[in-house]
């Protein structure tokens, strides 16, 4: 689908622009050195569920997205395995199609990022995982969805918001 390189495109724009004059609240995890600015105006704070962390959606209701942090630690490959088998499990146990795979620089650092779909029409979503793990960290996983019509405004989003994550000392 070309949709999806799109999709990449609008985050590396939106990861090269830094929002100056952007009012935010920036965001702590607890379990992790690891922060964001969560800019006013353009997200609403949810009750996160399960593993989350975090959990936001768009004032306009096109975009969510959620931080799930862990302390523990895995290699890419179980990494990735995981992120699979949550994205089978959220839909009903059929595995996902996956789209795309790529590296992210997020913070000065690699991350591993799966793009992937599952549904059928109107109950369809695209996911953007980008998940990132090291010794002496732990585990995140920041994850964008929306619906096929909206992918690259997720995606945009998702590079605006990504440009103020923060490894906290």
């Amino acid at each position: 689908m070309h949709k999806f390189s799109f999709a990449a495109a609008a985050v590396a724009i939106a990861m090269a622009v830094t929002p100056a004059f952007a009012v935010c609240d920036t965001v702590n995890s607890r379990v992790l050195k690891l922060s964001a600015c969560i800019e006013e105006g353009d997200w609403v704070i949810q009750a996160p569920q399960g593993a989350q962390e975090f959990l936001f959606f768009s004032t306009d209701e096109k975009v969510g997205f959620t931080i799930i942090s862990e302390a523990e630690t895995f290699s890419v490959s179980e990494f990735r395995r995981a992120v699979l088998i949550n994205g089978k499990n959220a839909n009903g146990g059929v595995d996902v199609a996956v789209v795309a795979e790529r590296t992210e620089t997020v913070a000065d650092t690699a991350w591993n990022v799966i793009e992937y779909q599952f549904g059928s029409g109107a109950s369809e979503l695209i996911f953007q995982n980008f998940y990132h793990s090291r010794p002496g960290f732990g585990s995140v996983q920041v994850v964008f969805w929306s619906t096929p019509g909206d992918d690259t405004v997720a995606a945009y989003r998702a590079g605006k918001l990504l440009s103020t994550l923060k490894f906290r000392n």
